[in-house]
């Protein structure tokens, strides 16, 4: 049998505007890197589709596979596999017109660490789209870097393009000696072939992150790394400038990147870039880069923890958030989506739900146009009563309501889950999850229904069956295996 979703669902003051649809996962880090674009959203004249690079984590015997959704994320269904052969890969989506390139290598979680292994390269592979097949397909994949050593491994693969067509692949090194440096390599013939570019920098305490993007006619590289003492990095390129030609290594702010990976970051689309970070203090900071230099640092949430994770999307010039807050009584997580002011000033929010167990590493479109729905992956493991899941939430900018940015859950709050099962399914069994539309009628009341339908909900609102369970209250999981 395939995997049927949401086959139930407490609603006492639930606050989904639409009931998330689901992919079934191995574990809640499945989204980890939350720097890497997992999900993107594909403009065509017959309708938009968002794509998802989902690591099932060897659910099913399945790796990295790619997903498809032609309802705004009401269904998803599989597209392909990316590689099957690796629980631990995870991808960097980039949408080139009705095409997807896309970088795959290693992560793993930070109590397995970065091992060597010659099996640990980069690679990267276009995903074309045919209109009369109505599908993307993938091409061969084109190896990037190749770890030659047992002691060596490429991780933490990002791609960028720049304005004169060029692809650029970022990924990080362990060296034979455990150091880490930053390799880079750029292709000028669509990805045929990459050469390799004299490595950025050296001597990286511990396992590094950071963003490779393009911010229009400059290419940036903001990096830290898990030392947890380190400060935050950048180079910057000129599109027009010789290949090898970046700046020195600048200071971007004093304070680290939490593991130097846990953030988001989108180009403002005015030769500057956005980002939200989560401190090592493990608070969410936003900051601007304006051109020339980062901004002061603008507290987004204070009350954060290790597993709080940041996804950042950008519509026209506003900013959304997409987070994950722990809830007061240490039982779970609160799920946030939240506009901030063009200083980064937390405003408008939505508590999307409150999941009782483990729930972070969200995953959201870097840019999306005006007047289409928010959208956002969050990795979800229940303490009890379902499985573990990708559950997906989209709600209208204009639903969002004015709450405060890091309002504790109150005492005796409602336990607001959203619950389901799962069963195994090969991709010949795949059945994608309910349309989340059919769930409107569940809502407890006629504006929550109404919401439904203008947030991407269906318009026919059939009722479903709720099933009420009673899940166990307890401390929330610091279960490490899922810090990246």
């Amino acid at each position: 049998m395939g995997w049927a979703v949401l086959t139930g669902l407490l609603l006492t003051g639930m606050t989904a505007a639409t009931p998330p649809s689901a992919i079934p996962v191995r574990g809640g880090n499945a989204l980890t890197l939350p720097v890497h674009r997992h999900i993107v959203r594909v403009s065509r004249s017959e309708g938009s589709v968002l794509l998802a690079a989902v690591q099932q984590g060897g659910l099913d015997g399945h790796g990295l596979r790619l997903f498809r959704s032609d309802n705004g994320g009401n269904s998803w269904k599989l597209e392909g596999v990316i590689q099957d052969g690796s629980v631990y890969d995870r991808a960097d989506l980039l949408v080139v017109g009705q095409d997807v390139a896309l970088v795959y290598a290693v992560e793993t979680p930070d109590s397995t660490g970065i091992g060597g292994s010659t099996t640990r390269d980069v690679y990267f592979q276009w995903w074309r789209y045919s209109a009369s097949k109505n599908r993307w397909s993938p091409e061969s994949s084109v190896r990037v870097f190749d770890s030659t050593h047992a002691s060596t491994a490429y991780y933490r693969a990002e791609l960028a393009r720049d304005s004169r067509g060029r692809l650029w692949v970022q990924a990080f090194f362990r060296e034979k000696d455990a150091s880490n440096s930053m390799a880079l390599a750029v292709s000028s013939d669509g990805g045929s072939t990459f050469r390799e570019q004299s490595v950025l920098a050296r001597d990286i305490p511990k396992r590094g992150g950071g963003r490779l993007i393009s911010l229009g006619s400059r290419m940036m590289l903001l990096w830290s790394s898990h030392d947890g003492r380190d400060t935050t990095h950048y180079r910057i390129r000129d599109d027009s400038a010789a290949l090898s030609t970046w700046s020195s290594t600048r200071t971007a702010f004093s304070d680290g990147i939490y593991h130097g990976a846990a953030m988001s970051a989108v180009a403002d689309g005015k030769g500057g870039l956005h980002v939200v970070y989560k401190d090592n203090s493990e608070r969410l900071n936003y900051r601007h880069f304006n051109g020339t230099a980062f901004g002061a640092a603008v507290r987004v949430l204070e009350d954060g923890d290790w597993a709080t994770q940041p996804a950042l999307t950008r519509v026209g010039s506003t900013l959304y958030l997409f987070y994950n807050q722990p809830r007061s009584d240490g039982s779970g997580y609160r799920l946030w989506v939240r506009a901030l002011s063009s200083s980064g000033k937390p405003g408008a929010g939505k508590e999307l739900a409150s999941v009782s167990g483990f729930a972070g590493y969200p995953a959201a479109p870097e840019v999306l146009p005006s007047g289409v729905p928010l959208v956002c992956f969050f990795g979800i493991e229940p303490s009890s009563g379902s499985s573990i899941r990708l559950s997906f939430f989209s709600t209208s900018a204009s639903s969002l309501k004015s709450q405060a940015v890091a309002a504790k859950a109150a005492s005796g709050e409602e336990d607001r889950r959203v619950v389901a099962t799962g069963g195994s399914g090969g991709p010949s069994s795949f059945d994608p999850p309910m349309d989340v539309g059919t769930v409107g009628s569940a809502l407890t009341g006629p504006s929550q229904q109404a919401m439904a339908a203008g947030c991407g909900g269906a318009s026919a609102m059939v009722a479903v069956g709720v099933t009420f369970l009673l899940m166990e209250w307890g401390r929330r999981r610091r279960t490490r295996v899922l810090r990246f």
